[in-house]
Order: C-alpha cells, then sequence, then structure tokens
C-alpha cells in the first residue's frame, strides 16, 4: 500500500475497568497494524469527559487530517458512550464535532451505542459531516469484537474516503460483518 494511500488511525480510548491493574487495551491492534501494513496510529487514554473533549479537539486539527479514521474504545449504550460511568450522547459527540469530519469515518468501538433510531445516526452524520458512522447494536465479547476491528481496520484502507470509495467500503464491511454476525454491527452513512 502506497504510504500516501494510508489512512492513519485516531484512537481514544477509555477505562475498561475500575481496577488499574487490568490492562485490558486495543492497543495491541493498533500496534500490529502499523507493524505489518505499516498504519500510523495515535492511542489516547481518556478517563475523563474533558480529556475526551480535549483529544476530539486535537483530532479535528490540520495537522492530524492523514488520521481520518476515529476510533472510540469505551463502554456503551444506547445512542452514546459511557467514560468513567458517565453518559456522553451521540448528539453531544456530533455538537462538538459539528462539520469537521468531512471524509472521515467515525467507528464506534462499544456496546450498544448504534442501537439507537436510525434518525438519530443520520442526524449525527449531517451534523458531523462524517463519511460514515459504524458500530455495535448490541454487549459484543472482546475476543470477537476485536477480531472484528483488526480487519475492519484494515478493510478501510482499501478504498478512498469520498462517496464512490463509501460505496465500496460499505460492500466489503459487509462481507467482513457477516463472518462476525452475533456483533450485529451497523455501518449507516450518509
Amino acid at each position: 500500500m502506497a504510504k500516501d494511500k494510508v489512512k492513519g488511525i485516531f484512537c481514544l480510548e477509555g477505562l475498561w475497568s475500575d481496577d488499574l491493574r487490568i490492562r485490558t487495551t486495543v492497543k495491541p491492534i493498533l500496534e500490529l497494524l502499523e507493524l505489518n501494513s505499516d498504519i500510523p496510529f495515535i492511542h489516547e487514554d481518556c478517563a475523563t469527559i474533558e480529556e475526551f473533549k480535549f483529544y476530539l479537539n486535537k483530532w479535528t486539527q490540520k495537522k492530524y487530517k492523514k488520521y481520518p479514521i476515529l476510533y472510540l474504545a469505551f463502554h456503551g449504550s444506547s445512542n452514546g458512550i459511557l467514560i468513567s460511568n458517565n453518559f456522553l450522547s451521540l448528539d453531544k459527540i456530533g455538537d462538538q464535532l459539528k462539520g469537521k469530519c468531512r471524509k472521515k469515518i467515525i467507528l464506534l468501538a462499544s456496546c450498544s451505542t448504534v442501537r439507537t433510531d436510525l434518525r438519530n445516526l443520520k442526524r449525527f452524520l449531517r451534523k458531523t459531516d462524517a463519511l460514515a458512522l459504524c458500530g455495535y447494536q448490541r454487549i459484543v465479547p472482546w475476543i470477537a469484537s476485536t477480531a472484528f476491528e483488526l480487519m475492519l481496520l484494515a478493510t478501510l484502507q482499501e478504498n478512498v474516503f469520498d462517496g464512490r470509495g463509501i460505496v465500496a467500503i460499505k460492500r466489503k464491511t459487509t462481507v467482513v460483518a457477516k463472518m462476525f454476525h452475533d456483533l450485529k454491527f451497523r455501518l449507516v452513512t450518509q
């Protein structure tokens, strides 16, 4: 894959447990992609909503334009994510990203976040101008979702992030998602 075609991944990750001795993280997925496919990544931990908003603002800066994949790895519930047990709705996240996500894809690697009315997801896409929003509609097991996300993030590298490319991406992710049908993955475009 040509260096100029590679799409970097900007990952924000929450705490998975109150017990800090438990070291669960999605970072090895990113390290594997970087090591084997030269896909660059930025990974930041977010224990508070303030940290999350700080790093979300960083992602929208021009110097991070080569990181068009926003990978949000948090606990979740319908229509939002949980940051240290504090609910942050997709609507609030959309407000912060308003108009700043052109030609970008947002992956919500959190249980049940896209288990909401399609109108909420479409509103988020219109508000943010994101090319696509994707995530899970149910509580997902760690190992299966990790394997799926590795394959998904690799698949996102195969097409340009534009109108024609997203059609191909949607088709390819549907094939990958069928292998993991129990995850109830959903990809929504404008």
